[in-house]
């Protein structure tokens, strides 16, 4: 059986569901989307794969490619296919017995299911030896959290010299499953990082696919399985062994905990840091090569640690917390212990080259969208940018549009509309719900007569002023704005003046607009043409009837002759006749 491989990214757009909002752009830490024809696409070499774009997209149009097809290939293989389980299942199937959830698994078609948090325990091993054998003032950032590891790589480079050398916990913990189970065997990760699909992409020979706890409860669900209804087995346990001090991983601080126990140093401080923006701020810019003694970082991407990764189902911190801590337990444990496996290695990744642009190119774009001078920088973040200038800098990068800029739409709509209804030949009106003008033209100003006209010099459009003032028929306004029905050429007298009435709805319930178009001349002709047509009406109406009674004399006058014309032609008249002797 063989599965073509999806091409895509772990993180891709559907350009045909985006819905021109900019969310992706607002949460995307790192600015790594294009626009392009108002539509957004990820820009791959600029991800960190955090997720949060797909987290936060409103319409479902930034996806997580599904790697469902690969796992089940593999498992109609013959190798056997072993899960490392990402060490916050305790917090995503909180409340199901470890037991349990192992049988489930296995349900699906696995032969093994490991802990993750066992090649945790070899980094941090291998990590506390590099840390105590250090020289004195050296910083360390930790290479546990690919998405972290992403974001020094390619936007903090001149760090990225400070990432320990080292494999990640999942593949350290690949590593070891393949001395255990030999190298033919297939590893499947299931946790909340989509990230994790890099570390695969990046290294086939150890994990052969990563998938997350949505896609593990989906695979339940297909086959009718409830983990928390499954009986566990002496056999469903955690091979080779279950963790220890790895377990608190998925935790804030649970790196540091499980490094600590391994160090013998005095002179190392262990920091964490949680959140991108955090990391960011912290290391940016940054001269950290000064240090009184040696620093160990431990980043992660996720605030609070991968409990709270993408695809991690929605809990309360605090409980995700408690759930990490309850099952992790290694008191008994004996420390320092040596790494069973090698865990080197030297991560690689190219670094983003940022774009710069003079004040002149900067100045010359921001005017392409209305901004003059730096009073019109309103910096709203509508477009999803920070700053006007960051913007700018979007869009002479090619990453950006003009049409971005949300002020700078809505003042261009303004001045159409504006335009529109200066040049309009007919009185128009723009009315809200409290019945007040927003806006109107000179045409419409003039029907209120020369008041109106003093008023408008100083209330630009009347805007604020109840329409009521201008026109008496406020109550088709209210009935627009009440029904939402529009009223169609509605005929109205004001004095000597007969108008032909439109009114509207642009907003239901809130807004109306209305044209008034002067047809006192028209319906003049036309009461003329209606008297001179009466007039002949009339006339004809007269005529008729006078033929009509001339025609009814002539009819009884010839009714008579005729009468007497038949009865003498007819046979009694002729037999009484004869008898006569006539």
């Amino acid at each position: 059986m063989v599965v073509k491989i999806d091409a895509r990214k772990p993180i891709y757009s559907e350009p045909a569901q985006c819905q021109d909002c900019y969310k992706c752009i607002r949460e995307c830490p790192v600015k790594a989307i294009r626009v392009s024809n108002n539509q957004a696409s990820i820009v791959p070499d600029l991800c960190i794969v955090c997720g949060h774009c797909a987290s936060v997209c409103p319409s479902g149009a930034k996806r997580v490619r599904d790697d469902v097809s690969i796992l089940r290939n593999l498992l109609a293989q013959r190798a056997p296919v072993i899960v490392s389980l990402a060490p916050s299942f305790a917090s995503e199937f909180a409340g199901v017995l470890v037991g349990s959830l192992i049988h489930a698994i296995k349900e699906l078609g696995f032969h093994a299911v490991s802990e993750t948090a066992l090649g945790a325990q070899e980094v941090s091993a291998r990590v506390a030896m590099d840390v105590d054998a250090s020289v004195r003032g050296r910083l360390f950032l930790s290479s546990a959290c690919p998405v972290a590891v992403e974001l020094i790589g390619k936007y903090l480079p001149e760090h990225a010299h400070q990432i320990t050398q080292v494999l990640s916990p999942l593949l350290s913990h690949c590593r070891l499953l393949k001395k255990h189970y030999g190298q033919d065997a297939k590893i499947v990760f299931f946790g909340p990082c989509i990230a994790k699909k890099l570390e695969a992409e990046a290294h086939p020979e150890l994990l052969s696919a990563a998938l997350t706890f949505e896609d593990l409860r989906g695979l339940f669900a297909d086959i009718g399985i409830d983990p928390r209804e499954c009986v566990g087995s002496s056999n469903d346990v955690f091979e080779p062994c279950q963790a220890a001090e790895g377990a608190l991983y998925p935790i804030e601080g649970g790196m540091l905990d499980a490094t600590r126990v391994h160090s013998r140093s005095q002179d190392v401080r262990f920091m964490s840091l949680s959140g991108i923006v955090e990391i960011d701020k912290a290391l940016r810019g940054s001269d950290l090569r000064d240090l009184d003694r040696s620093v160990f970082l431990e980043l992660l991407a996720c605030e609070g640690g991968c409990v709270n990764g993408p695809k991690a189902s929605a809990r309360s911190a605090v409980l995700s917390r408690l759930s990490v801590l309850d099952f992790a337990h290694f008191a008994d444990a004996e420390y320092p212990r040596s790494p069973e496996i090698e865990v080197a290695d030297s991560p690689s990744i190219a670094a983003v080259e940022t774009p710069s642009f003079d004040d002149d190119a900067i100045a010359a774009t921001l005017r392409s969208v209305g901004k003059h001078s730096e009073s019109d920088e309103l910096n709203c973040g509508g477009c999803g940018y920070h700053s006007c200038r960051e913007l700018a800098a979007a869009i002479l990068s090619g990453k950006a549009e003009i049409s971005m800029c949300v002020s700078y739409m809505r003042d261009l709509a303004h001045k159409k509309a504006n335009a529109i209804l200066r040049t309009v030949p007919y009185a128009t009106v723009l009315v809200g719900e409290a019945l007040d003008i927003i806006e109107c033209n000179g045409e419409f100003v003039r029907l209120g007569g020369e008041d109106i006209v003093q008023l408008a010099e100083a209330a630009p459009d009347l805007a604020g002023v109840r329409v009521s003032a201008v026109v008496p028929f406020i109550d088709l306004f209210e009935q627009v704005l009440r029904t939402g029905e529009d009223i169609i050429r509605k005929y109205i007298r004001i004095d000597e003046t007969v108008l032909s009435v439109t009114i509207f709805t642009l907003e239901p319930h809130r807004v109306v607009g209305a044209i008034m178009i002067d047809v006192t001349n028209t319906e003049l002709r036309r009461e003329q043409i209606v008297e001179k047509a009466q007039l002949v009406i009339q006339n004809m109406l007269h005529n008729v009837q006078d033929i009509a009674f001339r025609l009814g004399k002539s009819s009884a006058e010839s009714e008579i002759i005729l009468d007497s014309i038949i009865d003498g032609f007819s046979p009694t008249h002729y037999e009484r006749t004869k008898d006569d002797g006539s």
